[in-house]
């Protein structure tokens, strides 16, 4: 018992030193009390607790920076946790990060008990258990019409993002890819307070003018993980080297330089470049190609936090949370928090939507400062044939390219092969299933019938069984998968169909499968991609998710050059992961045009002039369960349009503090809030405030009776100009805008406008979607609508 008083009285000691030190004026002296008392007392009651109780990792979050010196800032979380652990040994072992540029906290590892413990010290926000997440898995550019055709020719609006820094939040990147050339790059910023830090394979050498700074973030990783890296179960990099090769592609999207001839095994070849080709890259690697998962929030967490510190504009962060979500003050949700302090300092941080489509309500970083991203096919595919014994063609698609040259060989019906006929794990080919003497030398059929299996799988239990080649009939789904050398086409079942019907019919029917082409400009597009996720937001139905879509479906950009099948340093990777790049590229030319303008003028420019129509003029189609016209919870304010976006005309801007009173009107106290932000938060009073944030969107998802919304916008096309109001109304409702016209000029540059719903609907209904478009005949400023009226709740 004395042992355990003396420890207690050892922290006051340290405590009374703490607030000496720190030296800060603003604490109130119960506070100071508060913490006294509360260490003295948890550490009595610690040294009750078995000692031999498993730690691990803890993040202690404490909200905005209260000290300006970030030196103070770690200061006071080493004492505040040598308090807790009663030395400053214990201490230093058990911190991992300090919090202290864009926000104030730190990662630990802690017990359970000391978790609880530090809860309840004055200024903890909250202490969470450190989270895994997952990551979000060229022509593109030419599609969306940003025709960078060399480095010597400048895109005359945007200067190719000259000047601009994209943080890219990913597994690292590959140095000496030729996208990550410095040929005529500018000066590095003044502003720019980075570093180049060194590890395996990578030092200060392998930054450049293009990438100007890496750091590598794996704290957050538990030590057994460490321990599997330094062995030889893996094959990453302890260095901000990308061993998986998701960083590299999706930086070289956002901002890569000319690389002449790029293809993947002959396909696709052409001029690949980024969004923004003279912007500079800073490296933030927080993910990693580990057994147990991928990133960690302590490591997200200071990913955001050195961000912030080195001074990017732009952050394009490609992973998320699966559902259900947590709610933005709950820190749970690295990456709302992260994204709240990046944006409250003027970065535009872009993420991904998610890939659970085409399910409603799967749409992830749904926080309203966030542009989240779909993902759109652009209009190249990549056809094959198949030619059957009776001479009929029938295509599938195939981005293997392998050293076949079959001619024609045998093709049967996986389940006329299988091992065992009772079952039907030989109908999508699932390994062992197949009989290898009857699959020797023959092309196979197979169909998709479960989550668990895929044509990749499929490809290796029909080579594992000597097969030659396989045809891999499933539902519809966007994104083309690499077999290696071993050639496979994906068809649709009505294709796969048919192949069957053949081979039922024929005595010996044979095949010969053609090597796969290029071909662009044939297929209607863009499409909402079947994998991308859909709206409305689960945790804040007010605010429109996706905000925007960009293309996302077999993206060619550059991938580490190792193996046989990645020989030529660029490759085909599908998903919401390869769009979100597209637009944080695409935002950082506008920050290179218009460098004063807030994150949240960037996102309206973006949503407001994006387009609704594909290829053949019809509107935007949605790969789904049926191919219906792309709605909002599809695509946002549509497909996104580089060139009308760098002149919006009109802007819906945002500040931090209109933020904080969404998170008022969504029911947080002003307390809870205060403790994230760290400033005073004064919750107004108002009907329908979770409707007035100033979105370039407006969503009414409970409309009774009546509802009007608030919305402000700001002139940055001609100083003198006057628009009007057109409507599309939504099916079964009343819209009126008050004004109809808005007239700017030189003292009347910000303007104000109402928009009311009225519902004729009797029965509780689905959402309708409208728009509402401002337009002085030169700009169209589009802001999409959806309202559902409800009859009881």
């Amino acid at each position: 018992m004395f042992l355990c008083i003396w420890k207690a009285f050892e922290a006051l000691l340290l405590s009374v030193n703490l607030i000496m030190d720190t030296n800060s004026r603003n604490w109130r002296w119960a506070r100071k009390a508060q913490l006294l008392i509360a260490s003295a007392l948890l550490l009595l009651q610690d040294s009750l607790v078995n000692s031999a109780e498993a730690s691990s990792v803890h993040i202690v979050y404490m909200g905005d920076k209260i000290y300006q010196n970030p030196q103070t800032t770690k200061m006071y979380h080493h004492k505040m946790l040598s308090s807790l652990l009663g030395s400053k040994e214990a201490a230093k072992n058990s911190i991992l990060y300090s919090y202290k540029h864009g926000f104030s906290g730190f990662a630990a590892r802690l017990t359970k008990y000391q978790a609880e413990a530090i809860a309840k010290f004055p200024g903890v926000v909250s202490v969470i258990p450190n989270g895994i997440h997952k990551l979000h898995t060229t022509r593109s550019w030419d599609f969306m019409g940003v025709h960078h055709s060399t480095s010597k020719i400048a895109f005359s609006d945007s200067n190719l993002g000259e000047g601009t820094i994209i943080g890219v939040i990913d597994t690292g990147i590959w140095p000496e890819s030729p996208s990550f050339n410095d040929e005529a790059m500018g000066q590095i910023p003044s502003r720019w307070k980075g570093i180049c830090q060194g590890g395996k394979h990578f030092n200060s050498t392998n930054c450049n003018k293009k990438i100007i700074g890496a750091r590598w973030f794996m704290k957050g990783i538990s030590d057994q993980t460490k321990k599997l890296l330094q062995g030889n179960n893996s094959d990453e990099y302890l260095s901000a080297r990308d061993a998986i090769g998701h960083g590299t592609h999706t930086a070289s999207t956002a901002a890569g330089y000319f690389v002449g001839n790029a293809n993947y095994r002959g396909l696709a070849s052409g001029l690949a470049r980024g969004g923004a080709p003279l912007a500079h890259l800073a490296i933030y690697k927080a993910c990693w190609d580990f057994p147990i998962g991928d990133c960690t929030d302590a490591d997200i967490l200071k990913a955001f936090d050195k961000a912030i510190h080195d001074g990017v504009d732009v952050l394009t962060v490609s992973l998320g949370f699966a559902i259900p979500l947590f709610s933005y003050v709950d820190q749970r949700d690295s990456l709302a928090i992260g994204s709240f302090h990046a944006t409250s300092k003027g970065i535009t941080v872009v993420c991904s939507a998610g890939n659970s489509g085409p399910v409603s309500q799967t749409v992830t970083n749904t926080a309203p400062w966030i542009i989240t991203v779909g993902a759109t096919t652009i209009d190249r595919a990549f056809p094959a044939a198949i030619t059957l014994g009776n001479n009929r063609t029938v295509w599938g698609q195939s981005i293997d390219m392998g050293k076949h040259n079959l001619g024609s060989v045998g093709l049967t019906y996986s389940e006329r092969i299988a091992v065992d006929p009772s079952d039907n794990l030989a109908k999508d080919c699932q390994s062992g299933s197949l009989n290898a003497t009857m699959a020797a030398g023959k092309i196979v059929l197979c169909f998709s019938v479960s989550d668990q299996q895929d044509i990749v799988s499929a490809s290796l239990t029909v080579k594992e069984a000597g097969g030659v080649g396989l045809v891999y009939a499933q539902y519809h789904e966007d994104g083309l998968n690499q077999c290696g050398s071993f050639p496979c086409i994906k068809v649709d079942y009505e294709v796969g169909t048919q192949t069957l019907t053949y081979i039922r019919r024929s005595r010996f029917p044979t095949a010969s499968l053609s090597f796969p082409k290029t071909v662009i400009g044939k297929w209607t597009s863009p499409r909402v991609a079947s994998f991308s996720s859909r709206g409305p937001s689960s945790m804040s139905p007010t605010v429109l998710k996706p905000d925007i879509a960009a293309p996302g479906v077999d993206i060619l950009a550059a991938f580490p050059p190792k193996g046989t099948t990645r020989s030529s340093g660029f490759a085909f990777l599908s998903g919401t992961s390869m769009s979100c790049p597209h637009v944080a590229g695409i935002a950082a030319l506008i920050k290179s045009k218009h460098p004063t303008w807030s994150p949240a003028a960037i996102r309206s420019a973006l949503v407001t002039t994006a387009s609704q129509t594909g290829t053949d003029g019809s509107l935007i189609s949605e790969e789904g369960s049926t191919h219906k016209a792309a709605d909002p919870f599809d695509i946002g304010g549509g497909h996104v349009d580089p060139n009308k976006a760098m002149d919006p005309g009109l802007i819906y801007d945002i500040t931090t503090e209109d933020y904080v009173q969404f998170l008022c009107s969504m029911g947080h106290s002003s307390a809870s809030i205060s403790k994230v932000t760290k400033t005073t938060t004064s919750c107004k009073k108002g009907k329908h405030q979770t409707l007035n944030l100033n979105l370039p969107s407006i969503l009414v998802p409970n409309l009774k009776r009546v509802a009007t919304v608030m919305r402000t916008v700001t002139n940055v096309g001609n100083i003198t100009a006057v628009y009007k109001a057109l409507l599309k109304v939504p099916y079964g409702i009343k819209v009126r805008v008050e004004p109809q016209t808005l007239s700017f000029n030189s003292d009347a540059r910000i303007l104000n406008f109402s928009v009311s719903f009225l519902s004729t609907q009797k029965f509780h209904g689905d959402y309708k979607f409208g728009s509402l478009t401002w337009t002085d005949g030169k700009y169209f400023v589009r802001t999409p609508i959806a309202v559902r009226t409800i009859q009881f709740e």
